[in-house]
């Protein structure tokens, strides 16, 4: 869902994230040669802040790490991961949700100088109809702001999952390409690869007129998460801590951050 490139180190703190990839071709000229002058990376940058350090210490009471089976291990380190993991979706989901309606991961509104200011996504409510219709509306507003229609995404909570099942226009997982099922993805309708998350929450909009978030749109070249472990979730033995005998720790920890670059190639379904 944020397959975007980032330049830096993440060390640092910060990264720089190019907005586009755009580059416009000039016409040759076999006569006039000084005119084909090289060209300079044109392309603006927003700073993304790696804003999240995720961590795992969790003690394991009578777990010998040299003695521990192998499902000992393989369950200890995937209940580790999974919490790691979770945190991190949490994190993930806010930042699409806030940044489809132009607002950064605090839900506050992008600053003036901000190539995002004044941005945002497209909101379209199904109401009581079939959601594809909804979706095929929603798919070409995103075609208009020139998001690619391979790779679209669309998650969905509950309710949105059940709105996408109960169309006889959804690609149920028989019918879908195996990689996009090995991906957690359960369906496809209007040319979105549809997910399932119970992260999808809130609502779009404010007062009397805010409505309930279902689904959230976008593509993975307009999210960047820089990512890097500082510790790889593994076991360590748990008597090197002077207040433990024995037993054994799950240890990890990731640095990361999320950012959405345009909000434009973004949409909510709401009710």
């Amino acid at each position: 869902l944020f397959a975007h490139p980032f330049e830096g180190d993440m060390p640092a703190a910060a990264v720089n994230v190019p907005l586009t990839f755009d580059e416009e071709a000039s016409e040759y000229s076999k006569t006039n040669l000084s005119s084909n002058a090289p060209t300079y990376d044109s392309n603006a940058y927003i700073t993304v802040n790696i804003n999240h350090d995720f961590y795992i210490n969790k003690y394991i009471d009578g777990l010998d790490v040299a003695t521990a089976s192998y499902d000992e291990k393989k369950d200890a380190l995937e209940r580790g991961a999974y919490s790691v993991a979770l945190s991190s979706n949490k994190a993930g989901m806010t930042v699409l949700i806030n940044g489809a309606q132009g607002k950064d991961e605090a839900g506050n509104a992008f600053a003036s100088a901000d190539p995002r200011y004044q941005q945002t996504g497209s909101v379209v409510s199904a109401g009581s109809n079939d959601i594809y219709d909804a979706l095929v509306d929603l798919a070409g507003k995103l075609t208009d702001q020139g998001v690619p229609m391979e790779n679209r995404y669309l998650i969905v909570n509950g309710d949105g999952q059940a709105k996408i099942m109960a169309s006889n226009k959804t690609i149920r997982q028989g019918d879908m390409a195996q990689d996009l099922v090995k991906k957690g993805f359960i369906a496809q309708i209007a040319g979105f690869n549809v997910k399932v998350s119970n992260l999808v929450t809130g609502n779009a909009g404010e007062g009397a007129s805010a409505k309930k978030i279902y689904a959230v749109a976008g593509h993975p070249l307009y999210g960047a998460n820089p990512t890097a472990f500082k510790v790889e979730p593994n076991l360590f033995d748990g008597n090197g801590d002077a207040n433990v005998v024995g037993g054994a720790f799950v240890k990890g920890r990731v640095a990361q951050a999320y950012a959405v670059l345009d909000p434009r190639a973004y949409g909510l379904l709401t009710a």
